[in-house]
């Protein structure tokens, strides 16, 4: 193998990808100031978490080409390209970037995703400022995570968000769906004061176009109802709450009172459905500070309960923080999340699952969310071991994005 120039990594740190200004100047001139991509860049001497296997692959040698992950192999028989770019990964560790799987997404936040890690995201409310997002990202004008995202949600009036799709009567649904299938949304949002007519009715809709639906299960449908509608995901547990709940409340109140007999004949349903669920432990531990430390640790308690349950039956799950609506932190509040799930009864391993391949495979991505041959090169570069310890997550040395590497100084910046 030839030798060459291996970089050596600087200190930590975090925060934005970029200064302000970049976003603002014109194409022609970002172009030039633009940090050099190169087609091939080979991370030599690393442990691979690869996430769709247990453990590490050590002292390894990954190629990425263009993108994509192109050879894995041990370091000593690996061949690096003429003219590729190398990066010391000095026996650190090198993982899939983190994907959170349910944000809502903000400019002002792009830069705090890829300083945690998380390079990718399922943006939970589409507009047309998710589009162009889209659009900035993909044509490398900005540094950010790739942006799955779902429709506008369809709600009754008078709505909770802005953006919102209105469907006050079931004869109404064909009609918005077919809008949002015009507009390009592929999969659809639904909320949670729809009736039982109107949700049938987009539920119907959505399945002659051979679309997609995800969401909130509305207060008007019971969860059994929407475990038979080939609903892709259920966000924040909707439907179940009111389904464990001694008296039949919602939300955090309905787990405050929860009922665990309950529990197996819902994870039964759920497995069998098929169905993924997106809990977003972090946030409601957070919202349940409003009823008081005693009915908080109950809440708390029984979700992680039920979690554990899932996770046992074998139903589907995934992580995601509902990041940009003022409760928690973009980028940061994975680590919380991701906790909860260890609280919860799940090792480091089970839980990084949740942020990496599980949303990969939500989102129909083949090999997204694993270092594997084939997969999107979205790589994280790690200080330690987070099988052994999360916290190494702070503070990536680096993560490759669309084909551009950011060390850690950078990130601090």
């Amino acid at each position: 193998m030839a030798t060459r120039q291996a970089e050596r990594l600087p200190s930590r740190g975090r925060t934005a990808v970029m200064p302000p200004a970049r976003r603002l100047l014109p194409a022609a001139l970002l172009l030039l100031l633009a940090p050099p991509r190169t087609a091939v860049i080979a991370f030599n001497d690393v442990a691979v978490l690869p996430m769709d296997r247990p453990g590490f692959l050590e002292h390894q040698t990954v190629i990425v080409t263009d993108g994509k992950v192109t050879a894995i192999g041990p370091t000593s028989g690996t061949r690096v390209p003429r003219g590729a770019r190398v990066i010391d990964g000095g026996g650190r560790t090198l993982m899939p970037g983190l994907i959170d799987a349910h944000v809502h997404m903000r400019s002002v936040d792009v830069p705090a995703y890829v300083a945690s890690g998380i390079l990718t995201v399922r943006n939970m409310w589409g507009h047309e400022g998710i589009k162009r997002l889209q659009r900035d990202i993909a044509s490398g004008q900005l540094t950010g995570p790739t942006i799955y995202s779902l429709s506008p949600g369809l709600d009754a009036s008078p709505g909770s968000w802005p953006f919102t799709q209105f469907v006050d009567d079931a004869s109404e649904a064909d009609s918005v769906v077919a809008a949002q299938e015009a507009a390009g949304w592929t999969t659809i949002k639904v909320y949670q004061h729809l009736s039982s007519a109107a949700f049938d009715s987009i539920v119907a809709s959505v399945q002659r176009r051979h679309l997609r639906f995800a969401g909130h299960v509305p207060t008007a449908v019971t969860i059994q109802h929407a475990l038979t509608t080939g609903m892709e995901s259920i966000e924040h547990y909707t439907g179940y709450d009111r389904a464990v709940s001694r008296s039949g409340k919602g939300g955090i109140f309905g787990w405050a009172d929860a009922e665990p007999a309950t529990f197996p004949a819902l994870v039964d349903a759920t497995v069998h459905s098929g169905t993924w669920n997106c809990p977003t432990m972090a946030i409601n531990a957070i919202l349940a500070r409003q009823l008081g430390s005693e009915a908080q640790g109950r809440v708390v308690e029984n979700r992680r309960r039920f979690t554990k349950a899932l996770h046992q039956g074998g139903a589907r799950l995934v992580a995601g923080t509902d990041a940009g609506i003022n409760v928690t932190a973009a980028g940061t509040s994975m680590l919380d999340e991701l906790r909860e799930f260890v609280a919860a009864g799940f090792s480091n391993w089970e839980a990084l699952r949740l942020a990496t391949i599980e949303p990969g495979r939500l989102l129909g991505i083949p090999r997204l969310g694993t270092v594997s041959v084939g997969a999107p090169a979205e790589l994280l570069l790690l200080d330690g071991d987070p099988l052994n310890n999360l916290g190494v997550l702070q503070h990536p040395a680096g993560v490759l994005l669309h084909g551009e590497w950011i060390e850690g100084r950078e990130l601090a910046r």
